[in-house]
């Protein structure tokens, strides 16, 4: 299974947001806190904004989030990044041999495995809000960004 880096730099961009409500967050101080191009940032705002997790005000802008940061998992955002359709996370050649054994019965064979995994994934990653990793950066670090 592989993740793409949107979903941790989605959640990399929330945490911004979430900690630094008083400051007009831009898709540009993201893309520079995480080390990646601000149209990156700004593909995955459009996803955020449209799965109603921000508010994104046009013109002189601004972002801000729109559920409290205890409602947001990290289950929330992986599905708005990634996906939760065991065939997509988990891929299994569709050319397969029917007349092999094998090949016949290894999709039926490993799928109730693989949902299993993805619930598994979803049980945890449902478990951490914004808010506890926001708890949880402050209990280790002061933060003081730049921006």
């Amino acid at each position: 299974m592989r993740v793409s880096t949107q979903f941790p730099i989605a959640v990399h961009a929330l945490l911004m947001i979430a900690n630094f409500p008083e400051k007009r967050i831009t898709s540009s101080m993201v893309a520079e806190s995480a080390g990646c191009n601000a149209v990156i940032i700004r593909n995955i705002f459009t996803k955020l904004k449209k799965a109603g997790l921000l508010d994104i005000k046009t013109g002189t802008g601004g972002t801000s989030l729109a559920k409290p940061i205890d409602k947001i998992s990290l289950w929330d955002i992986y599905i708005i990044i990634e996906t939760d359709e065991t065939d997509e996370i988990f891929k299994i050649h569709p050319h397969t041999s029917g007349k092999c054994p094998v090949g016949s019965n290894i999709r039926s064979l490993l799928l109730n495995h693989f949902d299993d995994a993805v619930n598994a994934m979803k049980t945890e990653l449902s478990k951490v809000t914004l808010g506890k990793l926001i708890e949880e950066i402050r209990a280790n670090t002061e933060i003081n960004c730049t921006h």
